[in-house]
């Protein structure tokens, strides 16, 4: 059952964080995706740059050239250049324009830059390397039909940047394999990360498990303990029963008052079974039906009176000295029949396991916003090994302490009852001073 149990947890663990997990890894590789793509568009408008005033490049360039001639050729006049000289400026422009583009910027291999005219409707790759095997009027075309500055284009295999002017179309290219190539390293390292956590995630899941099995691996031994301790004080008074019922089948014939033992005997015997379902009873509803149990304001005062008085006989026969320190007005928020129940199985248990000629003292006052009810034997004390226990259903230990027999439930119980009302219940042993049994109920 255990393995069972430690498998569907590993697995229920790493089902949920291994989704919250892969969602947040989606999620962080759609937001890279998104800034690696964004970083492109940057990298290619930085590349048109050198070009974004609205003058002619052109124009630019010539003036730069016309910087290094000689100075009297500045000074002629320029001949009005006819068609085929104007075809040859525009190819002489274009590679100054290439030149000036070096200069300026850094050589970006990944992109292309492309100058459409509009006037002349001729196309010029600005770039020494390009990133497409197509044809560059082709390729523009199909970029200028594009309805964004900022896209891709499957067919060609590109991703495209595109400003325009009046006079001009200025466009970066990109080969699309260049940002694949960086989305999967990303997406790699994303995965190799994601495989990582994930067995760290199961080896983290294999030991919470064996600490998370602990409590229900209490939990099925107190059960099967308490099924154990049950069947045992359940059989005693059942084979009392049988037994004296045979002793009375045998002798038929005889008097009542001769069996008188017998029916006695069978009496206590169903006494104590009762008495056992009882404290099993009480027991269940606390546990499974807290929520019925009412709390109102109840004194105190008068509860622990009551107890004392309804115990003076059994501490005079007992010759045992019972003392009360009970403060007046004392209320709590409590179940009125829970809190009388506690009072009187604390004195009743005092009084039980005090020797004769011993001394027991009930307390009741107040303390901050508590009120302390406790029970103080002077001369009867738990063994240390059995103090954290002796709240533990069915647990009897010291037997020799008390000569009686008994379920081993009237602890638990009180401490049940005093739960359900939100009291705390301690217990402190020692040589010097006895025993106490002590609960903090909450002021009404």
């Amino acid at each position: 059952m255990m393995k069972s149990f430690r498998r569907r947890f590993i697995l229920l663990n790493i089902s949920l964080v291994g989704v919250v997990l892969l969602t947040a890894l989606v999620m962080s590789g759609a937001i890279i995706s998104g800034n690696v793509y964004s970083e492109l568009e940057n990298s290619m408008s930085n590349v048109l740059k050198p070009w974004r005033a609205d003058t002619p490049e052109v124009k630019k360039s010539s003036e730069t050239q016309t910087d290094d001639t000689p100075k009297e050729k500045k000074d002629k006049a320029p001949e009005k250049p006819d068609e085929k000289k104007e075809n040859d400026s525009q190819k002489k422009d274009n590679a100054v324009i290439r030149s000036a583009s070096d200069k300026k910027r850094e050589h970006n291999d990944n992109i292309t830059t492309i100058f459409y005219y509009k006037k002349d409707k001729k196309t010029s790759v600005l770039s020494s390397e390009t990133v497409f095997d197509s044809d560059p009027d082709e390729l523009v075309s199909a970029i200028i039909g594009q309805d964004k500055d900022f896209g891709e284009i499957v067919r060609y295999n590109i991703i495209y940047y595109r400003e325009e002017s009046s006079s001009v179309v200025k466009i970066a290219v990109c080969d699309r394999s260049y940002v694949g190539s960086r989305l999967f390293r990303i997406f790699l390292i994303l995965a190799l990360a994601y495989v990582l956590s994930m067995l760290v995630l199961l080896l983290i899941s294999m030991r919470l498990a064996r600490f998370a099995e602990r409590p229900l691996r209490r939990s099925i031994e107190m059960e099967c303990k308490f099924v154990a301790d049950v069947s045992h004080d359940l059989k005693t008074p059942i084979t009392v029963i049988m037994a004296n019922n045979s002793i009375l089948k045998a002798n038929g014939s005889a008097l009542v008052s001769d069996n008188m033992q017998w029916i006695e005997s069978t009496d206590r015997a169903s006494e104590d079974m009762m008495q056992l379902i009882d404290n099993m009873l009480t027991m269940s509803e606390a546990d499974t039906h807290p929520g019925r149990i009412t709390c109102a304001p109840v004194s105190l005062t008068s509860a622990v009176e009551g107890c004392i008085l309804q115990f003076e006989s059994v501490a005079y026969e007992k010759n045992v000295e019972l003392n009360e320190e009970i403060g007046e007005g004392l209320t709590v928020s409590a179940s009125e029949g829970y809190l009388k129940r506690i009072c009187s199985s604390l004195i009743d248990n005092a009084l039980k396991y005090e020797p004769e000629g011993g001394r027991v003292t009930v307390k009741a006052y107040s303390r901050k916003h508590k009120v302390i009810f406790s029970v103080h034997n002077l001369n009867s004390r738990i063994p240390p090994e059995d103090l954290p226990h002796i709240f533990d259903r069915f647990y009897r230990g010291d037997k020799a302490r008390t000569g009686s027999a008994g379920h081993g439930l009237g602890l638990p119980i009180i401490k049940q009852m005093a739960s359900v009302c939100g009291a705390d219940t301690e217990a402190v042993s020692n040589e010097t001073d006895g025993t106490v049994f002590t609960v903090m109920f909450r002021r009404a």
